[in-house]
């Protein structure tokens, strides 16, 4: 058995900001199927801010500690869930996703603080420019990839409040374990870091 734990720092929402989203995707694998395409679960809807990968205890213990500091540095803030897109572009989409409004300028600086921080402790620091993103689904074929692209097109000014989701007050992050099971990944929060109370 192995003792790596594959981990990752995120935002997680409110239930009633997940119950949004989770309808808006639920319009959007109505319109494009399911053929070729892997739905996220609701439950599992998040930001991520940092992905970490497969982890020792000893690096967990030093990315909690990273956390831990950097948290208080933070106040708490608001972000709203609007807007739909796709990673890498809409012809040959891999990713369907919600994305972010709001105070995204403190979101990308918590982003950039975190994976400057553990990169000092010795973790691969990100190559890409950080993008907010709530994933709905993946494609798995060219057939999904189709079915998304041309849904896209007639689906996005038909959408419901796709442009204000739900607002999030973000008032913590949490380290998240990602168990791979032949159903699929589960997450399970191992701990939450609250940012700086007034």
């Amino acid at each position: 058995m192995s003792s790596l734990q594959r981990l990752f720092f995120a935002i997680t929402l409110p239930d009633e900001v997940r119950a949004a989203a989770a309808h808006v995707q639920e319009q959007l694998r109505v319109a494009m199927g399911v053929r070729g395409i892997a739905w996220e679960a609701p439950e599992k809807f998040h930001y991520t801010l940092k992905f970490l990968g497969d982890v020792t205890q000893e690096e967990h213990i030093r990315a909690t500690n990273v956390a831990e500091n950097l948290a208080p540095q933070f106040s708490p803030f608001s972000l709203t869930v609007a807007g739909v897109g796709v990673f890498p572009q809409q012809r040959r989409p891999q990713v369907l996703w919600l994305g972010a409004d709001g105070d995204l300028p403190v979101l990308t600086r918590l982003a950039e603080s975190l994976d400057r921080a553990l990169s000092e402790q010795g973790f691969a620091p990100e190559t890409r420019r950080y993008h907010p993103h709530v994933t709905l689904a993946r494609m798995k074929s060219e057939e999904g990839q189709e079915a998304v692209a041309k849904s896209l097109k007639s689906e996005a000014n038909s959408l419901e409040n796709v442009d204000r989701i739900g607002v999030c007050r973000v008032e913590s992050f949490a380290l998240i374990y990602s168990e791979l099971r032949p159903s699929g990944s589960v997450y399970t929060i191992l701990e939450t870091f609250p940012l700086r109370t007034l």
